[in-house]
């Protein structure tokens, strides 16, 4: 995967902020007030997600993953259903494509998640105190820019006790281990 740079993650943040205004405008004319909070916030996830996707390099499973949220983002507006369920449904989904494409380890993936529930966070106390969307979303993918930041997989521990020398088998280096252990008790024993 060819990770994105948190400065590339800023200009995206600036994109989606700029665009939101005429996209709310544009589908609250075509769709209503009603629906238009609701199906700006699923364009807006589902243009992400397929950036998401167009980064990661994966050719496996991209276009299942692209399909899927089609559907459940369009569902869920579809069904009117209120405006936090898509966005906790957006929020959710938006991880889970993350998880699967820039993680290779449960800690990134969890990492990614606190992400997401951070720019949700960030998103919701900007919408509140300032009522204003595109500062919403502008505070919402600017924490998802840090995304950029976090390692497919986190490195293991190379941690050894003393006098241990990496070997190429497990076995060799567990014996050596063992070795010591037991000339440490002889020489405590005596």
């Amino acid at each position: 995967m060819t990770r994105p740079t948190v400065m590339e993650g800023v200009l995206v943040a600036l994109l989606g902020s700029v665009v939101m205004g005429p996209l709310a405008l544009s589908l609250g004319l075509l769709l209503g007030p009603a629906l238009a909070a609701q199906a700006s916030v699923a364009v807006l996830v589902y243009a992400y997600i397929l950036y998401t996707l167009a980064r990661s390099g994966r050719t496996t499973g991209r276009v299942t993953l692209a399909l899927l949220s089609a559907m459940l983002l369009l569902g869920s507006v579809a069904w009117a259903t209120r405006w936090s369920t898509v966005v906790l449904l957006a929020v959710a989904l938006l991880w889970a494509v993350r998880a699967c494409v820039a993680s290779r380890s449960l800690v990134a993936a969890g990492l990614h998640g606190l992400l997401c529930l951070l720019g949700l966070a960030a998103g919701l106390w900007t919408s509140r105190h300032s009522s204003n969307s595109a500062l919403a979303v502008w505070s919402f993918l600017l924490i998802q820019a840090l995304g950029g930041l976090i390692p497919p997989c986190l490195p293991r521990s190379t941690a050894r006790p003393h006098g241990v020398h990496r070997e190429a088998d497990p076995f060799v280096a567990a014996h050596q281990a063992a070795q010591q252990a037991l000339r440490h008790l002889e020489a405590h024993a005596r």
